[in-house]
């Protein structure tokens, strides 16, 4: 019963690692141009998916673009849905779906 139970557990999490992780190696290091990652801040406004920003200094954030405020302002819900942030499309390095 026990190596049956290892034998599961061992199953599930492989399944959930490979459906809900991000997988770093596939990232790009070149930018996109703004007209770009406009069409897709436009496409996850439209479709409400998730999109991974990453930012010019480095950082990224995982999260939802719910409403567009001006034409390069977008604000960004959290993954967790309790933090709003504006973000500029200057400040925007590149945009993964």
């Amino acid at each position: 019963m026990i190596n049956m139970t290892n034998f599961l557990t061992k199953k599930l999490k492989k399944a959930y690692h490979h459906l809900f992780e991000y997988n770093t190696d596939k990232l790009c290091i070149y930018s996109q141009f703004n007209g770009i990652i406009l069409a897709r801040l436009s496409y996850a406004i439209l479709h409400k998916n998730y999109i991974l920003i990453t930012f010019q200094d480095g950082s990224y954030e995982i999260g939802q673009i719910p409403k567009r405020i001006s034409i390069g302002r977008f604000v960004l819900r959290d993954i967790d849905r309790k933090i709003l942030r504006i973000v500029d499309i200057d400040d925007i390095f590149r945009v993964d779906l």
